[in-house]
């Protein structure tokens, strides 16, 4: 899908964490709703911006999450 120049991912205490930009849009995934939030509200300190939930759709494509197996699918 050529996104592999807009994601980046990092390790922090053990947990996996992926940041996705396109253009002015973020999309956050971390390990832990703690690191979530911590990130989220350090992004939104340094930036101009605002939080708009739980991602439903991103570059076009459904965003389909499943909390209990870890796992998250663009369709």
């Amino acid at each position: 899908m050529g996104l592999e120049k807009s994601t980046w991912t990092v390790t922090i205490d053990g947990g996996r964490n992926l940041l996705g930009a396109h253009i002015d849009d973020f999309v956050i995934a971390c390990a832990n709703r703690k690191m979530l939030d911590g990130l989220r509200a350090r992004l939104l300190d340094d930036f101009e911006g605002t939080y708009e939930g739980k991602l439903q759709h991103y570059l076009g494509c459904e965003v389909t999450c499943d909390m209990d197996e870890g796992t998250m699918y663009l369709f």
